[in-house]
Formats: C-alpha cells, structure tokens, sequence
C-alpha cells in the first residue's frame, strides 16, 4: 500500500514545488543622488518588472545593460513592463554611476543598494543577477552571470506575463 502511495505524493510535492514562486524582497535603497528609495515602489504594482543587479566595475554587467537597452521601449510600450538598474557599488562609487548610465545611454531607473541588504536577502554571490517578477512581485525567472542573447529570452518571459 506504502508503494502505491508513494509515487502520486512525490509527484504532488515536485508539482507543488515548480509552482511556488518566491516573493522579491523590497528593501530601502538609495538613488544615485543618494535619497532614500523604496524598491517596493518598483515591484508589485500589477506590471511585470525586470531587476537588473549590476556595479560600474562590472564589465558583464555593461554588456547585460548595454544589450537590454534597445528592448526598453518596447517592454514599457507594449507590455508594460518595468525596468529597474540595482547597483551594488558601495557609497563611496556612487559619484561613478551617473556618468557611466549617461555615457551609455542607459534609460534604466536607477537605485543603489550600497549596504548589500538586496544581495543579503536573496543571496546570491556574483554578478550580474537578474529577476523577472511578475505583476505580484513573485519571481518568475532569475539568471546569474550574462549570456549573449538572453535580451529574447526575456522579451519572451515579459511577454508571457503581458498576456495574463
């Protein structure tokens, strides 16, 4: 009997884990004019949002900003879609980030975690990070480090999240 019962319960509890989604985290943060800044404002407003973690000494960070850039426009015009920049530099790097996100042109909203409290909720170890959130503010997707060509692939995840 123990057998027969054993497969269904493993299934139902692999099920049950693909479908859990995990809340994104919304601490304070700053701007980079260094003003206190609610990630929650960001997050959870019925939109899906992409979050960027990044640093200026971060060349694969650059490229993952650079190559997302030409998809702004149409996240936010066609699906609504946020798109939020979390620099990791610490407070003394601030007055870098400015020049660096107008030399290249970046038109991210911008928001600096200079006391790790982002990167000590989710825990990740290396950068770039980046999240895919739905409308809720639940991750739906997450990467670790830059591959060429991920830009489609999250055009594709937001446009899923769009259509719901």
């Amino acid at each position: 009997m123990f057998k027969n019962l054993l497969l269904p319960l493993l299934l139902l509890c692999m099920t049950a884990g693909l479908n859990a989604q995990k809340a994104f985290p919304t601490p304070d943060l700053v701007t980079v004019s260094q003003q206190p800044a609610s990630l929650a404002d960001y997050v959870g407003d019925g939109k899906p949002t992409v979050i960027a973690v990044w640093a200026t000494w971060c060349m694969p960070c650059h490229m993952e900003l650079d190559h997302m850039k030409s998809y702004l426009n149409k996240w936010q015009s066609e699906y609504g879609a946020r798109f939020v920049a979390v620099s990791v530099d610490q407070r003394h790097m601030i007055n870098r980030i400015n020049p660096l996100v107008k030399r290249k042109g970046w038109k991210y909203d911008i928001l600096v975690d200079t006391d790790g409290k982002l990167q000590g909720k989710l825990g990740f170890r290396s950068i770039p990070q980046m999240y895919i959130l739905d409308g809720k503010g639940n991750i739906v997707k997450s990467f670790t480090g830059y591959e060429k060509g991920r830009e489609e692939e999250v055009d594709r995840v937001i446009k899923r999240l769009a259509a719901k």
